[in-house]
């Protein structure tokens, strides 16, 4: 055994035998391992084979980083360095480490830990070794998972791109159990175990023994025309799908839809199910069935494979529109819905086609949109929360996409607001529904949601303190050196310094200056003064210039040297150098007040200039779309979008509970892990506020405009800013959905916003219980909130929270979404009527031996069936005609 072991390569012996992990390579420095991939013999198996950390650098990092290893002693998690490198992964304490433990990848399968996989772990398997491992992210863990399919393959492996496994027909494992007799699809053995515990697929549900799992063929789900293969079916109408079939596996309740019989076994693995049209057929009915696949139930959503055949420019599938179908882009967060969202993530892989099925986790909603925005029209399906339903429309945003696709939502997060709007609920967590949801889906109305921006504007009366701040430290350290030093060269040093920080200080002021005024007067006199104050600069750092090079001569003693007076002068005292600091002291002064105010007079000229015109315009009753349009022009010119708004707005009370918690998310995720916890954190928070009532009278910290008109605020914790008629997890804070005499009725698609007073924490407890008649202040097409004050108030959209400095937010309309909405009354009058239509049908013709239809028959049965129907009616035509002269005979003896 020694003789085949690599004297460069250091080995150690392992006690146990689940630890070894022999590795074929016979040079550790290569980086193909081709030529050395046969196993090594049975004696090897307790030889694990560890490399230097010099003999890693020879070959090419494919992917490195940290992750948690679990160990062999009580199931422990210890935190490891892992370096992938050619098809060899290499591990060890941390990454300076100078020996590294290997795994040989070249029979190794990859696969998740558990079916919902809250810690994202996942099992790295090799004949001889399991590896389970976790990450940090489940993106991290599926990029792992995607390095190490690639090497395996020889594939360049790119963390940014889109999962390619979906496009190479690879299977994508999970562990799990089952609940009955389960076989292996590749030796076709029984899974071990009375739980029958292996891998499956997550996409085509294709099982197979940890062992088996490497030796699977790559026959996963079709994504593309190129990943059929021979099986296309070509006709003179085009390219048609065909089935795709997986053998055995199947439920307990399948019957065969030929013969109407019985499928499956518990026995063994027979029988045959289509991935796509899920018909269920037995062995000697198979060829009996059409070749081409209807697609089953959900036809309409599906993209078939046949419409996803080239690659753009940019190397992703260019998808061409199939016929009579509104293709469904699905994007699903996996975190959201106590990470539930894996789940209907697997579940929608099966129903549809894969590639067009897209964690949000993973890469964004980027790529779903590129691959989908070359159809003319589709729906987009988010499956998430109302932070996920954001994020896809600033996407849509960015791609201009909002008139040729509708989103509907599928809620899993913790609020679901405006999923409970429009008609969705307000949680689901059952991935056998998804076959349901999908036909409403698919009979869902189109209504349009109003989107606004909200535009902030932050007063600029810190800037001056902000650069005095950031000059203190080195103007204080200078400064005391320079009075307390009585070394000649400490002195001068110093006062070096102290002239260059105010030479910048004065440049920064002067910027600053020129950025918020725009009096050209007042501009040119301010550069006036700091040109000034650069001149005594510039003299005094003369003078010191002269005075580091002369020599330091007492009072009534004479030079040496008089002869070199000019190069060398006496020292001067302290008295005149106090003199000039003094003097650039007060022209230092006086531009920072003339800057401070000129900057007050012109953010009071700015805010008189608006009042004046609000004013004006309510004078003249303008309409309201047209009364901003003059009175905030200066404030337009200077605000930013921060956000874009979809479902509310809120400043105050509500907003600190939001920011803390999710502060406290932030800090802590395990434990804000669930929609519960999370409801529970709420109620904490907000009982925590109900005794310290941080933001009590509110009203004399902010000022309310609604169309442009001053609104007069009672005494508040809060105020709320309504585009739908849901909050915080399903208040109707407007407290109705009706119009009365004061104002309409609150809608989404109106152009309008709620405003609302929010008075306490129990206001909002007691709201999820009792229907409150809450404080309306006003409905309204443009809300404009003036923040006093020198303390930023905490402000919070869509549940996303933060603090807001001093100055002024402004919420405006941008744009209107179209969202698909359920429309529960439209369904139960289909249901109505389609169990009508089935009641007044007349009975299906009989099938010729009362189990198969005609549309099964082969080609040579149909020939045969259409004769012997030529031949029954010539008999028919032939008895009617003995009938009709054996009468004639009888009358005409008669």
């Amino acid at each position: 055994m020694a003789s085949k072991l690599n004297p460069n390569v250091l080995y150690v012996r392992e006690p146990r035998e689940s630890l070894t992990s022999p590795d074929p390579q016979a040079e550790a420095g290569d980086e193909s391992s081709d030529s050395d991939g046969e196993p090594e013999e049975t004696s090897n198996k307790l030889i694990r084979k560890v490399s230097t950390s010099g003999q890693i650098r020879a070959k090419k990092s494919v992917k490195e980083g940290l992750l948690l290893k679990q160990t062999s002693s009580f199931q422990r998690w210890k935190r490891r360095y892992f370096k992938l490198r050619g098809r060899t992964l290499y591990y060890a304490k941390d990454s300076k480490s100078l020996i590294f433990d290997e795994v040989d990848l070249s029979d190794a399968s990859v696969a998740e830990t558990s079916t919902k996989n809250i810690n994202n772990s996942f099992t790295v398997i090799t004949p001889f070794r399991k590896l389970m491992l976790c990450a940090e992210s489940r993106k991290e863990m599926e990029d792992w998972i995607s390095a190490l399919k690639s090497v395996q393959k020889w594939e360049t492996y790119e963390a940014s791109q889109f999962n390619m496994e979906h496009f190479s027909g690879m299977h994508n494992w999970y562990a799990c159990s089952h609940a009955r007799p389960t076989f292996c699809n590749v030796c076709r053995e029984a899974l071990p175990g009375v739980t029958s515990h292996g891998l499956s697929c997550e996409v085509c549900k294709f099982k197979a023994h940890k062992r088996c799992a490497v030796r699977s063929t790559n026959n996963c789900k079709w994504t593309t025309l190129a990943s059929i293969g021979n099986d296309i079916i070509e006709d003179e109408d085009g390219v048609s799908m065909p089935h795709q079939w997986l053998e055995g596996n199947l439920p307990v309740s399948a019957k065969c839809v030929v013969c109407d019989r019985n499928c499956g076994s518990v026995r063994r693995l027979q029988d045959w199910r289509c991935l796509w049209c899920k018909a269920i057929v037995h062995n000697s009915c198979k060829e009996q069935l059409g070749k081409v696949c209807p697609l089953g139930q959900c036809k309409v959503s599906i993209i078939p494979p046949t419409a996803l055949n080239s690659i753009d420019s940019d190397g992703f599938w260019k998808a061409t529109s199939p016929s009579c179908s509104s293709p469904l882009l699905v994007m699903v967060n996996s975190k959201s819905g106590d990470n539930q969202g894996v789940k209907f993530l697997r579940r929608f892989k099966q129903l549809l086609n894969p590639a067009q099925v897209f964690d949000l986790m993973n890469g964004g909603p980027q790529l779903g949109l590129r691959l989908f925005q070359k159809f003319e029209t589709f729906r987009i399906l988010v499956c998430g929360g109302d932070g996920s339903v954001g994020w896809v429309l600033s996407e849509l945003d960015k791609l201009s996409l909002h008139k040729q696709c509708q989103l509907g939502v599928l809620p899993l997060g913790t609020g679901n607001d405006l999923a409970r709007v429009l008609g969705w609920g307000g949680l689901c967590d059952d991935d056998a529904q998804l076959l349901q949801i999908l036909e409403k889906l698919e009979s869902a109305t189109t209504k349009m949601l109003d989107r606004w921006s909200v535009m902030t504007y932050e007063v600029p009366t810190k800037q001056t303190p902000a650069i005095i701040a950031q000059y203190a430290d080195s103007v204080a350290t200078h400064l005391t050196k320079i009075l307390d030093s009585d070394k000649y060269s400490d002195v001068i040093s110093s006062a070096k310094f102290l002239c260059g920080t105010v030479n910048d200080f004065v440049a920064e002021v002067g910027k600053a200056y020129e950025r918020a005024t725009e009096n050209k007067e007042e501009a040119d006199a301010m550069a006036k003064k700091c040109a000034m104050l650069n001149e005594k600069l510039d003299s005094l750092v003369k003078a010191l210039s002269e005075d580091a090079n002369a020599q330091l001569v007492p009072s009534g003693s004479i030079s040496p040297d008089e002869s070199d007076s000019d190069q060398s002068r006496p020292f001067r005292s302290r008295e005149q150098m106090m003199l000039r600091a003094n003097s650039l002291k007060k022209a230092l002064r006086q531009i920072i007040d003339q800057a401070e105010k000129d900057k007050t007079a012109v953010l009071h000229s700015n805010n008189c200039e608006m009042t004046t015109r609000s004013k004006l315009a309510k004078q003249k009753n303008m309409k309201s779309d047209s009364t901003y349009t003059h009175s905030s022009c200066l404030f337009h010119r200077q605000c930013t979008e921060k956000c874009v708004m979809n479902n509310y707005f809120g400043i105050g009370l509500d907003a600190k509970i939001s920011l803390e918690f999710n502060n406290k998310r932030d800090e802590h995720p395990k434990k804000c892990s669930s929609r519960t916890k999370n409801m529970m954190w709420y109620g904490v928070l907000g009982t925590k506020e109900l005794v310290q009532q941080t933001y009590k009278n509110l009203e004399q910290r902010v000022q309310l405009e609604c169309d442009g008109v001053p609104m007069s605020l009672p005494s508040l914790q809060g105020l709320a800013v309504l585009n739908i008629p849901s909050y915080a997890g399903g208040i109707n804070f407007w407290g109705g959905t009706k119009e009365d005499n004061n104002f309409g009725a609150p809608s989404f698609d109106d152009k309008k916003l709620e405003v609302v007073a929010v008075f306490g924490s129990m206001q909002m407890a007691m709201s999820r219980v009792i229907n409150l008649q809450h404080h309306r202040i006003a409905q309204c097409r443009q809300v404009k909130i003036t923040i006093l004050g020198d303390e930023g108030v905490p402000v919070q959209v869509d549940g996303e929270a933060w603090i807001q400095p001093p100055g002024i937010v402004q919420i405006v309309h941008k744009n209107r979404a179209p969202m698909l909405t359920r429309d529960r009354a439209f369904e139960s009058t289909l249901k109505s009527w389609e169990d009508k239509r089935k009641g007044d049908s007349r009975p299906a013709r009989p099938r010729l031996n009362s189990q198969q239809s005609m549309e099964y028959l082969s080609e040579e049965e149909c020939a045969q069936v259409q004769q012997l129907g030529l031949v029954a009616d010539t008999l028919i035509n032939r008895c009617v005609y003995v009938c009709l002269y054996e009468e004639s005979m009888t009358s005409t003896q008669m």
